[in-house]
């Protein structure tokens, strides 16, 4: 049913992505799907962001977290699927994502959900519900 499985995870937030990894990595064995797992950092090349860090820190942040997210999906690929990796860059991370997934022809979005409270919802609003409501193929949440 499913060929194409797009996972974003927060680096941060391992324990958020530890459940919904463990769902996609069965929807990807069930279905012998392709498991692509990527993050989306802030956009560095922003100089409202840019101009806080020094020239240098962007490159070293982002070759660290790019070597994170290398060390998460190769404990993924233990599991004998095939999985791909992606470190990514953008201010609205929802967009980031459906870019990605309509890239590389997802087929499914296996999302995790923060557990926010209520008023952090309405003001921060939250980029899994825009996910959802943008998404043109499907989309499971997985809740914490």
């Amino acid at each position: 049913m499913f060929k194409q499985i797009v996972i974003p995870v927060d680096l941060d937030e391992l324990a958020f992505a530890d459940k919904a990894m463990s769902v996609a990595l069965r929807q990807a064995e069930e279905f012998n799907a392709k498991l692509h797992i990527i993050s989306v950092v802030p956009g560095y090349g922003m100089p409202m962001v840019g101009s806080f860090f020094p020239k240098d820190a962007m490159g070293k942040a982002f070759k660290t977290l790019k070597k994170r997210l290398q060390d998460y999906a190769g404990e993924t690929e233990k599991s004998g699927v095939k999985v791909t990796s992606a470190l990514l860059e953008g201010s609205k991370p929802y967009k980031v994502i459906l870019k990605e997934a309509k890239k590389v022809g997802a087929d499914l979005i296996v999302i995790p959900s923060h557990n926010y409270r209520r008023v952090d919802k309405i003001l921060l609003g939250s980029f899994t519900s825009r996910v959802v409501e943008r998404a043109k193929m499907s989309v499971m949440v997985i809740k914490p």
